[in-house]
């Protein structure tokens, strides 16, 4: 049985404004993406980093108005979640991603060598991950999109959608030359689909706390140089060429597809252990 919060499941706009998110978001972004890249002005690409957020705000004004708009930014409000979720929302990226790249450090290496960052390091790595994947992001994913989603579909479908949508907007950005992983794709599916559950189950738990989303996006996007398990760029730069490979040297994808691997171990347990089921469809 699916457990809803917020308003009745039924709405005869919900697939409209689903269509009209998507489409936006990624026309918006992409248009952007192209123009800053040829132009070579950073701006723009990061303005177009921000469109699923500006989207969503601009389609909740047409949709719901001005009440909308203020409903829809009160769930930043929404901190009074119990401490154990925070606690997972803090180290769940970081801890899965030392613990996979130790795996394999244990089975390639037989030893563990841990790499200790200081502290401004850490300010430097989240603090643009919150302005750029968090608030930028998250606005649009799971704020507007996930709950309606999760209206039409079982909460394991939404996320599959949610994914492949979020996977597919970064497409440009292999001719960016940054944004995504430095693997081949086939490798980041493998990372995605699994991140997507996890997050998404987080989100739900959470009540549908925007903070709480921005900020667990924000801190897996920072864990990824905190708790380094990808080549450096240096080894394997960013290029379209990254779509099409399939093969990778052991000691480049290894780490990565470990992570990946405690992903998705996680990702099942939370499916089928963690009632995945009670979902949050907050419209708007």
């Amino acid at each position: 049985m699916k457990i809803i919060f917020g308003m009745p499941a039924t709405n005869s706009n919900n697939n409209r404004q689903l269509v009209l998110f998507f489409v936006f978001t990624y026309g918006v972004s992409w248009i952007l993406f192209a123009i800053g890249h040829n132009l070579e002005l950073l701006p723009i690409i990061l303005l177009g980093i921000w469109a699923p957020s500006l989207t969503s705000i601009g389609l909740t004004a047409y949709f719901f108005g001005k009440k909308g708009v203020y409903q829809f930014f009160g769930r930043f409000k929404r901190i009074q979640i119990k401490w154990y979720w925070w606690v997972l929302m803090l180290l769940i990226p970081a801890t899965i991603h030392f613990t996979g790249r130790s795996l394999w450090q244990l089975f390639y290496d037989g030893k563990i060598t841990p790499s200790i960052l200081s502290f401004p390091y850490w300010l430097g790595a989240i603090i643009p991950s919150f302005i750029i994947a968090g608030f930028g992001e998250e606005l649009g994913w799971r704020g507007f999109a996930l709950p309606r989603l999760q209206r039409n579909f079982s909460p394991v479908k939404a996320s599959f959608i949610l994914a492949i949508v979020h996977l597919f907007w970064h497409l440009p950005t292999y001719w960016l030359g940054q944004g995504i992983h430095n693997v081949p794709f086939i490798f980041v599916l493998a990372f995605v689909f699994p991140w997507t559950f996890i997050f998404n189950w987080l989100y739900n738990k959470s009540g549908g706390s925007l903070i709480f989303a921005v900020g667990f996006h924000a801190i897996s996007n920072a864990s990824l140089s905190i708790v380094s398990f990808m080549p450096w760029d240096s080894q394997i730069p960013i290029t379209p060429e990254l779509l099409t490979q399939w093969s990778f040297p052991i000691e480049l994808g290894g780490p990565y597809l470990a992570v990946c691997a405690v992903y998705c171990i996680i990702a099942l347990i939370i499916i089928y252990k963690g009632k995945f089921n009670q979902v949050n469809t907050d419209i708007p």
